[in-house]
């Protein structure tokens, strides 16, 4: 498997892709966008959309690479007894990814949960329902724990997103925070709520190059023009349109920032600023 790498300064960021999926049609995975854009003949709309109309959704994960040791953002999938086992035809391909790149999950001392969705975290367990990272710390907002913690009392399914962190919380591996962190030289943790409460991402800065893993802060390319329109799992729809047209202003700041959408197409790519107009362009 090939997996896309870019280097900021010293610190090498690689996209891993964990699954590639064919979900439903894209007008019902994205409910609350009008379905004539969505269907559109053009490459933004199309990069996310199968041939016969459904939502193609990449998952990804991030593995960092700095001089303090290998950082992983999100976890992906997971396998057959995560959560997404519901929803998904396959298991996430993470552990063996990580082997490939010469990183066995033993060696990862830090995990960023971006958010506790479950293509997020679904890979935080092993098949046996042990942690899955052994050795690391799993750096997670306080805002999602809770949120997550009290959706898990209401229904079987949040009870099983749940499960994935309990055994964290009382293995003493989570690492909860509240707001902004620096986890390591250039890089930092921003929380941008919205999309779930606790939802942060990482921002990516050495010798002048910046790197962005913006998590979902935009989950299809037409948000960037059209940040009130809602991803279908937005927790707050206002609130995470508020933080999309923060990040993009936050972005327009640093020409040439690289952005890492766990969704996207393409794994990087920058925001090309022409007045009140934008694309996205592969980096």
């Amino acid at each position: 498997m090939v997996h896309a790498t870019r280097t900021v300064g010293s610190i090498d960021v690689t996209a891993i892709v964990d699954a590639d999926l064919e979900l439903d049609p894209i007008t019902e995975s994205f409910p609350d966008i009008p379905p004539e854009p969505l269907v559109a003949d053009d490459e933004a709309a199309a990069s996310v959309r199968t041939m016969s109309g459904n939502w193609r959704l990449r998952v990804r994960a991030w593995l960092i690479r700095h001089s303090a040791g290998p950082l992983l953002v999100d976890t992906g999938l997971g396998g057959p007894t995560s959560p997404t086992a519901a929803w998904v035809p396959s298991p996430g391909v993470l552990v063996e990814a990580l082997r490939e790149l010469g990183v066995p999950v033993s060696e990862i001392p830090t995990v960023v949960i971006t958010h506790v969705h479950d293509d997020h975290i679904g890979g935080l367990l092993d098949p046996s329902g042990q942690p899955a990272f052994t050795n690391a710390r799993h750096v997670v907002q306080r805002a999602d724990l809770e949120w997550q913690r009290a959706l898990g009392r209401d229904n079987d399914e949040q009870r099983a997103i749940w499960d994935l962190l309990a055994p964290l919380e009382s293995g003493e591996m989570l690492d909860v925070i509240e707001g902004d962190r620096t986890i390591a030289d250039g890089i930092d943790l921003h929380h941008l709520p919205g999309h779930t409460p606790g939802h942060q991402i990482v921002r990516i800065g050495d010798g002048g190059a910046h790197l962005t893993i913006s998590a979902d802060t935009w989950n299809h390319p037409l948000q960037l023009m059209h940040p009130e329109w809602p991803s279908g799992p937005d927790n707050d729809h206002a609130g995470a349109a508020e933080a999309r047209r923060a990040l993009r202003t936050e972005l327009a700041a640093e020409p040439g920032n690289i952005v890492a959408p766990t969704h996207f197409a393409e794994p990087f790519v920058t925001i090309d600023e022409r007045g009140d107009a934008a694309t996205w362009l592969p980096a």
